[in-house]
């Protein structure tokens, strides 16, 4: 397996053109299905991962009304209806396939979730073939009620204003500015999509706002978020001023922007 190049490096578009579609980032995608080994697709969360090109993820799944005894046994959060993750994903692409069909191709990728609203800290893996569609099929396994089972999710690429779209990461600091606060913070904002996770030893917060274009604009936070505005400094991750190397102090906690398009 070899370590797939940053997106922004010459030997990133050194790749076949399916690699640069499966690994471009930043990138927002959105779950329009899940299934268990050979059962068809169906979707009872709202599913939205965004990644940056460090490979820096924030996956939010909120739970739906609707109930599937196919999900039980999956990860469940105390104190949160859904299942979100964030940390770091990283990406290996097979050798020699650089003639490979792209509905062939395919490239395993990892995530580390040092914040898991299942407290299940880790790494899982997959792997992300490219449909000749240009939606991506993420391949592979998990223990459900006991037994392991092949999954398959369906991940479309949500439409973006521009193919070289605004990024921007904030992280809780190393250092807090309060010792006794603690958490550990993530929001990420690419486009018109922002997302944030805090987690503490006894908490866990998860937003989500999307930007609507209606009465001149306006980002809009998803009901289902399970924060306040004093927990999650995601309107200042939000203003168009913030920029790398940018920090906050919010609710006792040192934010920095350690990623972003804006220096």
């Amino acid at each position: 397996m070899i370590p797939a190049p940053h997106p922004a490096s010459p030997e990133f578009q050194q790749l076949p053109s399916w690699a640069r579609k499966l690994l471009n980032r930043p990138l927002v995608e959105i779950r329009r299905g899940l299934s268990f080994d050979y059962d068809p697709p169906t979707e009872n969360h709202s599913v939205v991962v965004l990644t940056a090109p460090s490979g820096r993820y924030v996956d939010v799944r909120f739970a739906s009304g609707s109930k599937d005894d196919r999900y039980e046994g999956i990860k469940k959060s105390d104190g949160f209806n859904g299942f979100a993750t964030a940390g770091l994903s990283t990406s290996w692409l097979p050798g020699g396939t650089d003639s490979c069909p792209e509905y062939d191709c395919v490239a395993h990728v990892k995530w580390e979730h040092p914040i898991d609203s299942s407290r299940e800290f880790g790494v899982d893996g997959a792997d992300m073939y490219l449909l000749s569609n240009g939606d991506v099929m993420e391949v592979g396994f998990l223990t459900v009620k006991g037994k392991t089972k092949m999954f398959k999710e369906y991940w479309l690429g949500a439409k973006l204003s521009s193919s070289e779209p605004s990024f921007l990461v904030v992280e809780t600091a190393k250092e807090q500015h309060n010792p006794d606060s603690g958490g550990n913070g993530l929001i990420m904002r690419i486009d018109g999509y922002c997302q944030g996770i805090l987690q503490t030893d006894t908490e866990f917060y998860a937003e989500r706002w999307q930007f609507q274009q209606v009465n001149g604009g306006r980002w809009a936070k998803d009901p289902k978020s399970t924060s306040g505005a004093e927990k999650l400094p995601c309107e200042w991750a939000m203003a168009a001023t913030t920029k790398l190397g940018d920090s906050i102090v919010f609710g006792g906690r040192t934010w920095r922007v350690v990623e972003s398009d804006k220096s």
